[in-house]
């Protein structure tokens, strides 16, 4: 009888023990919020298999803008590890202070915990003007702060213009999945350079 006893409060025990110790180790996989326009609905089917060991959640819609990106993040209830904003293609490019507003709005929300990856941005001239206003932005507050890392996409599609479809701004499959694995390797860089400090 009392062997009986001892081996039901040994499951009982173990079953109390097995239970937290999977969700402890579910909580620690960092948090990734993709935010971000019809580029971010291109990689959505390969950014959660590149960052397998992550919780991944995606908010895409097309068109959108890099000020309304900033408003999806003020309604976050938890501001996760790290924020992937890969917005800026549908904004005009003559409001350059108005990106430069919205990138370092969500460098401010992120802080020094969480991290920012931000895509710099391809696109033909519109109005006359081109983004390199938008990339200039990117790259200064890159230089300024720890906590942004930027995805040369610019540098990506020099090397690869095949992947550029015919509007000059979304690119093929081939591109999409590697877009995707460039911003899941400055992600993990991201996380790794938090861990170090």
């Amino acid at each position: 009888m009392k062997a009986a006893a001892v081996v039901a409060l040994a499951l009982l025990l173990g079953a109390m023990v097995a239970v937290p110790a999977g969700s402890r180790k579910h909580h620690r996989r960092p948090r990734v919020f993709v935010n971000g326009d019809s580029l971010a609905v291109g990689t959505r089917p390969y950014i959660p298999g590149r960052l397998h060991r992550f919780r991944v959640r995606q908010s895409t819609s097309i068109s959108r803008h890099a000020p309304q990106g900033v408003a999806i993040l003020r309604g976050l209830r938890k501001f996760p590890r790290v924020v992937v904003m890969s917005l800026g293609t549908n904004d005009d490019p003559r409001q350059v202070d108005a990106f430069r507003a919205a990138v370092r709005s969500t460098v401010h929300m992120a802080g020094r915990r969480h991290c920012v990856v931000w895509p710099n941005i391809v696109r033909p001239a519109v109005a006359g003007r081109t983004y390199s206003g938008y990339n200039a932005v990117l790259a200064e507050e890159n230089r300024r702060h720890r906590n942004l890392r930027v995805v040369k996409w610019t540098r990506m599609v020099r090397r690869h213009p095949y992947w550029i479809g015919s509007d000059g701004v979304h690119p093929n499959a081939d591109g999409y999945r590697s877009r995707a694995a460039a911003i899941a390797r400055e992600v993990r860089r991201c996380v790794k350079g938090l861990r170090s400090r």
